[in-house]
């Protein structure tokens, strides 16, 4: 079953639609949550969350990718329970990949108010639109899939420095092009 159709059962309150969801999204929700979790116990939790989200949220929302939609919500629920996991400890591993970004994409402080997440988010995809396929996957594998360098490497069969050399120009690109676009003091 499409996306359309899949949304279309949740607009009609069929209790199929979720189903449907988990046979065609389950493994990458999984994924997603355990990348960031270590826990079975909370990369279940943060995945039940998410389908529980979806049907709490459409109606009324109407997303224009169910895909992105749904792993947006595991992906925000596994780094709350994360946080609520770790409270005062942090995850060397998320901590890192976030860290690296810290850089290039502005805290909140240094934007006008009248700039929202969902306009950066528009903006960085439009940047990443304009990389070279393979510098605009790497990018993606580190930083919405959290997978570590060495993992990024393995999956395009390169180098772990060449991979690490990939994210550090992406992310150089992209501090110039926030800055040029207004998101971030020069």
């Amino acid at each position: 079953m499409d996306d359309a159709s899949i949304i279309e059962l949740l607009w009609q309150r069929n209790e199929q639609a979720i189903s449907e969801l988990k046979l065609r999204y389950d493994k990458l929700c999984w994924y997603i949550a355990g990348h960031i979790l270590s826990q079975k116990e909370d990369q279940e939790e943060c995945v039940n969350s998410a389908y529980m989200d979806v049907w709490s949220s459409i109606p009324p929302n109407r997303p224009s990718n169910l895909k992105v939609y749904l792993c947006k919500l595991v992906k925000n629920c596994a780094i709350n329970r994360i946080k609520y996991n770790t409270a005062e400890k942090r995850n060397a591993a998320l901590t890192v990949s976030l860290d690296e970004l810290s850089d290039c994409i502005p805290d909140g402080k240094s934007i006008e108010d009248n700039v929202t997440d969902e306009q950066l988010g528009k903006a960085i995809s439009v940047f990443l639109r304009s990389q070279p396929e393979k510098y605009r996957k790497v990018f993606v594998r580190r930083y919405w899939y959290s997978d570590t360098l060495e993992e990024i490497a393995e999956l395009y069969d390169m180098n772990t420095k060449t991979v690490a050399t990939y994210l550090f120009r992406v992310r150089k690109k992209l501090r110039t092009f926030l800055q040029k676009e207004g998101y971030l003091d020069e």
